[in-house]
C-alpha cells in the first residue's frame, strides 16, 4: 500500500501548471549580465572576446602571482618575528605592494565576472523583468560615474607619485610601484563595467522589441 506524506505534498502538479503559465513566467527575474556579451552578440564580437580573453588570463596570473608571494610575506614575517625574533620591518612595505596590486586587479576581475556585490531587494519590489534590467542598468550608468570619478583623483595621485620619484621609507624603492594598481585597477574596472551597461542596454533593447505574451 502506497503512502504520501501529509506533511510532504506533491507539487509536481502545480510545479508543472506553473512552467506552463505566461503570467508567472513574466514575473522571473531576469539573469544578471556580465560584461561580457554572450549567443548571437558574442559571435559577432568574436574578435573582442578573443583579445579580452588573453587580458583575462593576464590578470589572473598576476592576482595569484601577487596572492601567492603576500601569502609568503605574511608567513617569512611570522617565522622571522616568532622563531627568531628578528623581524624584517621591509617586509610591511612589501606586504602592502602585493596587498595594492591583489586588491585592485582583484576589483578588475570581479567585475569582469559580473560577481561583484548586488543588492537582491530589486527583484521583491520591482516585478517587471524590463523594469528590473532598465534599473540594473541605471545602477551600472552610475557605477561607471563613480568610477570614473573615484579613478580620475587616484590616478591623479598616482601620476603624481610616479613623477615625483618619491620613494618608501625602509626599501627606498619608487612608491609609483604602489601607486601604479590605482591605475591599472582603476581603469580595467571602468572599462568592464562600460561593457556590462552596454551589454545591459542591448538586452533591454531586445526585450523591449519582444513583444509580450499574454
Amino acid at each position: 500500500m502506497k503512502r504520501t506524506s501529509e506533511r510532504d505534498p506533491d507539487y509536481s502538479a502545480d510545479s508543472e501548471q506553473s512552467a506552463d503559465d505566461p503570467q508567472l513566467e513574466r514575473h522571473e527575474p531576469p539573469e544578471r549580465l556580465s560584461p561580457l556579451p554572450s549567443g548571437a552578440l558574442a559571435e559577432k564580437l568574436r574578435w573582442l572576446l578573443s583579445a579580452e580573453a588573453i587580458v583575462q588570463r593576464i590578470l589572473y596570473v598576476f592576482i595569484v602571482g601577487f596572492g601567492l608571494c603576500l601569502a609568503g610575506l605574511m608567513f617569512t614575517q611570522v617565522v622571522l618575528r616568532y622563531a627568531f625574533a628578528s623581524p624584517f620591518v621591509g617586509i610591511e612595505e612589501l606586504s602592502l605592494l602585493f596587498g595594492a596590486w591583489f586588491y585592485f586587479l582583484g576589483i578588475a576581475y570581479v567585475t569582469r565576472d559580473g560577481e561583484h556585490i548586488h543588492g537582491g531587494i530589486l527583484t521583491m519590489v520591482v516585478r517587471n523583468p524590463n523594469g528590473v534590467q532598465a534599473v540594473r542598468l541605471v545602477v551600472t550608468v552610475l557605477g561607471v560615474g563613480a568610477c570614473a570619478v573615484f579613478g580620475y583623483f587616484a590616478i591623479k595621485y598616482a601620476l603624481f607619485e610616479i613623477q615625483t620619484g618619491r620613494l618608501s621609507s625602509y626599501m627606498r624603492w619608487p612608491k609609483g610601484l604602489w601607486s601604479a594598481s590605482l591605475i591599472f585597477g582603476f581603469v580595467a574596472t571602468t572599462i568592464y563595467m562600460v561593457l556590462q551597461a552596454l551589454h545591459q542596454f542591448l538586452d533591454l533593447n531586445a526585450r523591449l522589441r519582444t513583444p509580450t505574451r499574454r
